[in-house]
């Protein structure tokens, strides 16, 4: 009976301990990306690599285009940053959502341009636990998509409630706004 208990324990804490290595891994984000002048943190050795030379062309270009940062608070109290590009005054604005681990300076670069380009303006948000925004844990869209309408009443009460409003994101962004 007592060698059951002590194999019962061990399987309880092998299930544990691969439970929070499991967290760690997939659901907790412990680095802030910040926003740097001269610097582009993108990785290496990814899926990246091939479109490292484009993607830094199109964040030197979001850089140097005239920008507001903007903030809101979540449901929960997290700081959510956001960068504003605008087109023109009454131009529609898509508010852009990024993917897992990612932030909206690397995943969304080349969606200012896009945007301008069809004559909207653009509003990058960094999703909780990445970017410059709050927090320390990635659901996969569930909390981040209830911070969805936050930003589109911050857009509402900033430009009006009939200022069109578009709202996309990309791989886990997608996720967020369709939730």
């Amino acid at each position: 009976m007592a060698a059951f208990l002590i194999i019962l324990a061990v399987l309880a804490a092998l299930v544990l301990l691969t439970s929070y290595i499991c967290f760690r891994l997939a659901f907790y984000a412990s680095r802030k990306t910040e926003n740097l002048a001269d610097e582009f943190d993108i990785p290496d050795d990814s899926i990246y690599g091939g479109f490292r030379d484009l993607l830094v062309s199109w964040m030197k270009a979001a850089k140097a285009l005239p920008q507001e940062d903007i903030t809101i608070r979540s449901f929960d109290g997290l700081e959510l940053a956001g960068t504003y590009y605008e087109y023109a005054p009454d131009a529609p604005i898509e508010i852009l959502f990024h993917g897992y681990r990612g932030f909206s300076e690397r995943d969304m670069c080349g969606a200012v341009q896009r945007c301008f380009a069809v004559g909207h303006s653009a509003l990058l948000v960094d999703q909780r636990a990445a970017g410059i925004s709050d927090g320390h844990v990635i659901t996969f869209g569930v909390k981040e998509s209830e911070d969805v309408p936050l930003w589109i009443d911050a857009v509402a009460q900033r430009f009006g409630a009939d200022h069109p409003v578009y709202i996309g994101g990309v791989s886990m962004g997608a996720t967020t706004v369709l939730l």
